[in-house]
């Protein structure tokens, strides 16, 4: 490229960039911006909105103790969350453009022509300080934007945003709360439901939160599942609104509803919901209202079949609950006993010597608490106690705790007296002292409970480390076997024993073993042998110490999903227990018998 010419390229560019500086420089700053349309709306003061449509009915809505109702052309509650996003809108809405009234005058364009005679939509918006209203005329052609009028009295039309209009409601329906019920604004404490098997009346007790029955029977209701219930009926929505006007109401099975719920504070009803047949098209939903309100919708069918159930269905199934920590535990019956707290948090067997494991009565309460009823008996009285085996119980439960300011081990208060009786098709027949029906929970249940005081017997058999050890002696099959411990993680066969060892496998085994916890207590007494599968020549292992004290087990049978039986003496008694699965499968079986290639 020529240089010269190059020079006049720059030349010409650096002329141009004046040019455009000075111009910026001269350009007039562009004009203000509008000010808001609505200037000091205040979005949270209003107290009623109308809409009017060109040829339709006017939708009024009003604002009372913080809820929207829609009062106009119907009554029925308002979605508050639509009013509250249009008043947003008109609170935040400023406009593109103004035509003022002088202009107006000189275009040939009239009232018509933009959508204003009439209107395609009016508003009038009342608040505590003053009413505004708005008129709404057609789009613009791009349709990105819509003619606007405030008024009376306010001249010109401006330009604002076409979303505008989508904060609208086209017709009634869209500002209908589809909500069945706002359970969370309805101030209750009792319900009332009716259906076709009972009247059920269900009370609120507040100094406990829970919720007791009052009707057919006198007692306690299911507080946790009554909520599920009630939050699942708040969660209800409207499928369709079906009429408004008053219509017959047998035609929707709403003449008498088949079933009914009543909420009420006090003596007053604060709102009553009905529920009808489902239509001849469509089973899974059914025709509802609220009573008060003439409009009839739809509603979702399997929501409300827990309501139509029997009164049992809202009793609480919990036999008993123990509200504060036990003290002492009183067995009486085929093997009476008392368990008491100690001032550590302990617990001891009144008469016993040996120590109690405080997990197996923590897991004892909570399976006490945990019996579920599976069959009411109402109306008891004293002649009828013997039919449920009852005068004499077979086994009663007391649990009982420490009085109020006084010092333990008092134990006055008793939180739980449970008489437990015959038993029927695999159920047994219980009452509690402070409630007078009677009661079936499940027999396997209930056998799970421990009914012997041994039963409650630490379930850690003794402690010693893999260091104290010097001997491992292993006997099956008329066979014995012995292995010496020579040092950390060192075992060697003794003279006249055979077979390979896995020094890392027997380490770990004696560590275990030095920890050995019963899974479970099934039996003392040497009579229990014969029935858990012992015999002379099963296998045994024998850990001798150094201090000459010797550590046996002895297993017998598994039971039927093959958990195995143990066997140790403790206090000079056989006790029978469920060995670890981990440790005798892991462990015991692959490295702690005596090979078969030797037996």
């Amino acid at each position: 490229m020529n240089p010269r010419n190059t020079w006049i390229w720059i030349i010409v560019a650096a002329a141009l960039l004046g040019v455009i500086l000075v111009l910026e420089q001269l350009r007039p700053d562009p004009p203000p911006g509008l000010a808001p349309l609505l200037p000091g709306f205040n979005a949270r003061i209003v107290t009623s909105v109308q809409i009017g449509h060109a040829g339709q009915m006017d939708i009024r809505v009003e604002r009372t103790n913080a809820t929207w109702q829609i009062t106009r052309p119907v009554q029925y509650p308002a979605q508050a969350v639509s009013i509250e996003a249009l008043l947003d809108a008109l609170e935040r809405l400023a406009p593109f453009s103004h035509i003022d009234s002088s202009e107006l005058r000189r275009r040939p364009e009239t009232e018509a022509d933009f959508g204003f005679d009439p209107p395609q939509i009016s508003l009038a918006i009342q608040s505590r300080r003053e009413l505004r209203q708005l008129f709404i005329g057609k789009r613009t052609a791009p349709g990105d934007q819509v003619y606007l009028r405030v008024g009376p009295g306010v001249g010109g039309i401006y330009l604002v945003d076409a979303d505008l209009l989508r904060v609208l409601p086209r017709s009634v329906n869209d500002w209908r709360d589809t909500g069945l019920v706002d359970l969370a604004a309805l101030a209750f404490d009792r319900l009332v439901v009716s259906n076709a098997n009972a009247v059920i009346e269900i009370q609120h007790q507040p100094a406990n939160n829970s919720w007791g029955m009052n009707r057919p029977v006198r007692g306690r209701a299911d507080g946790p599942r009554l909520v599920g219930l009630l939050q699942r009926l708040h969660a209800l929505r409207v499928g369709e609104f079906v009429t408004d006007e008053p219509a017959e109401l047998e035609t929707y099975g709403l003449q008498s509803p088949d079933l009914e719920i009543a909420f009420l504070q006090g003596t007053n009803v604060a709102a009553v919901l009905e529920f009808g047949k489902s239509p001849v098209t469509n089973s899974t939903v059914v025709y509802a209202r609220r009573h008060g309100f003439s409009t009839i919708v739809t509603v979702p069918k399997e929501p409300l079949t827990p309501w139509r159930g029997p009164a049992n269905d809202f009793r609480d199934p919990q036999l008993i609950a123990i509200p504060q920590p036990a003290d002492q535990i009183e067995f009486r019956g085929p093997e009476a006993f008392v368990l008491q707290r100690e001032s550590g948090g302990t617990w001891r067997a009144a008469g016993q010597t040996f120590p109690v494991d405080s997990s197996l009565v923590s897991d004892f309460i909570r399976a006490l608490s945990a019996l579920h009823i599976v069959q009411f008996k109402d109306a008891v009285t004293e002649p009828d106690l013997p039919e449920y085996g009852l005068a004499t119980p077979f086994r009663q439960i007391l649990v009982r705790a420490a009085a109020t300011n006084a010092p333990p081990p008092a134990t006055n208060i008793v939180t739980a007296d449970l008489a437990f009786g015959a038993t029927n098709e695999g159920r047994i027949f219980v009452r509690r002292a402070d409630e007078n029906p009677i009661y079936a929970v499940l027999l396997s249940e209930f056998q799970k409970l421990p009914a012997a005081v041994w039963q409650f017997r630490e379930r850690r058999i003794w402690n010693f480390t893999t260091n104290d050890v010097v001997r491992l002696t292993i006997r099956q099959d008329g066979k014995v076997r012995q292995i010496v411990r020579q040092g950390a993680g060192s075992w060697a066969l003794d003279q006249g024993s055979q077979g390979i060892i896995n020094n890392f496998a027997v380490e770990e085994a004696t560590h275990r073993f030095g920890e050995l916890t019963a899974s479970w207590w099934l039996d003392r007494g040497e009579a229990s042998r014969a029935a858990y599968g012992f015999t002379p020549t099963g296998l045994s292992l024998s850990f001798e110490l150094k201090n000459g004290d010797k550590r046996n087990v002895e297993f017998g049978g598994r039971s039927a999903s093959e958990v195995p039986y143990a066997a140790v003496e403790l206090d000079g008694q056989i006790w029978v227990f469920e060995f670890p699965l981990s440790l005798y499968y892991d462990l015991v079986v692959p490295h702690l018998t005596i090979p078969a290639y030797i037996r």
